[in-house]
């Protein structure tokens, strides 16, 4: 007879990865230029230390923003449509007990991604 102990931890290990917490199931590979560019990037401290779970707001200067959650690393990825274009772009994040501190944006002239990351400073 096995333990119930020893089953608990067995069943735990068939777990697909994506249903362990702080899993990031985006497949970048995946991506498809009919989407338009992908916006990527962390949020971070003011010490560099990732920010789970901040609020991150891709708002166009037309059409409807996209809302996304940072993931345990503080990463977050996402796509607005490829009519928009990334310097009609504006990000801001934010997490309660948080204040924004900067958005760096980086981006190659002619590139397909444009990366932006945050960084909030704690209250």
């Amino acid at each position: 007879m096995v333990p119930i102990r020893i089953l608990a931890v067995l069943g735990a290990l068939a777990l697909p990865a994506a249903a362990l917490a702080g899993g990031d199931d985006y497949d970048a590979s995946a991506d498809s230029e009919g989407k338009g560019p992908a916006y990527f990037g962390f949020v971070r401290d003011h010490r560099g230390v990732p920010v789970a779970d901040a609020r991150v707001v891709l708002q166009p200067k037309a059409g409807e923003a996209v809302v996304l959650k940072s993931n345990t690393l503080g990463l977050y990825r996402s796509h607005i449509s490829k009519d928009v274009r990334p310097d009609d772009v504006a990000v801001s994040c934010d997490k309660a007990g948080y204040q924004q501190a900067n958005v760096q944006r980086r981006q190659q002239a002619n590139a397909a991604n444009v990366e932006i990351n945050c960084t909030l400073r704690r209250l």
